[in-house]
């Protein structure tokens, strides 16, 4: 049965803007300035993480206490995230043909409270989040849990996300990307991603076709 795993923020999740404004904030109280154009696109490149700690070590700041406050604050956002367009639609259509759906993300354990209040809970078995403590992408860790979990065949699992790092973690498990880059996306095809759609609601029709061939 085919199976696809999903990253969250920047792929079923508009949320973006609020990771970022997170980020600044956090900087600020910590007495770092950051322009906001120059830290969405570091981290699409990266992740707040990698931010965050760099900067407690270039500043002598404490990098985990950095983060925990900037989860703090996202966390408080989390009601103003929206869903990615055509996200809900391109669910049901892989719900019609039988696929089974489960998350992969470094956010912490609100994601799937996040999915629920948007309507989309109930298309996924099962959200793995940073609770889980594994090793961050792009180890494959998070992708060989689940697929060892749910007993799923890699030869018809498919991850899909919107970085760099999304390829390379997919790359490392030995399963397909689709590398979704939306046209606001500032990312850009890495050459080694399955495919690359620009509108959710193309991946069902993909899909499909990868189900008739067998």
């Amino acid at each position: 049965m085919t199976a696809l795993i999903w990253d969250l923020d920047g792929t079923l999740l508009d949320s973006y803007k609020i990771i970022v404004l997170s980020t600044l904030e956090t900087l600020r109280e910590a007495g770092v300035e950051a322009k906001e154009a120059e830290t969405y696109r570091y981290l699409i490149a990266n992740s707040v993480k990698d931010l965050l700690e760099r900067t407690g070590r270039e500043r002598g700041l404490d990098g985990d206490k950095l983060w925990r406050r900037y989860q703090e604050l996202s966390t408080a956002r989390d009601g103003e995230v929206t869903l990615m367009d055509g996200a809900a639609e391109a669910l049901f259509k892989l719900s019609a043909l039988g696929v089974r759906n489960f998350v992969y993300t470094h956010k912490g354990r609100t994601g799937a409270k996040v999915l629920e209040r948007l309507g989309i809970g109930e298309y996924f078995e099962y959200v793995l989040s940073a609770e889980a403590g594994l090793p961050r992408k792009p180890a494959p860790d998070g992708i060989e849990w689940i697929v060892r979990r749910f007993g799923l065949d890699k030869r018809r699992t498919f991850y899909i996300g919107d970085r760099r790092i999304d390829v390379e973690c997919a790359e490392n498990s030995g399963v397909r990307c689709i590398l979704y880059l939306p046209e606001s996306s500032v990312g850009a095809p890495t050459g080694r991603e399955w495919r690359v759609v620009r509108d959710l609601r193309q991946i069902p029709d993909i899909i499909k076709s990868e189900q008739q061939k067998g």
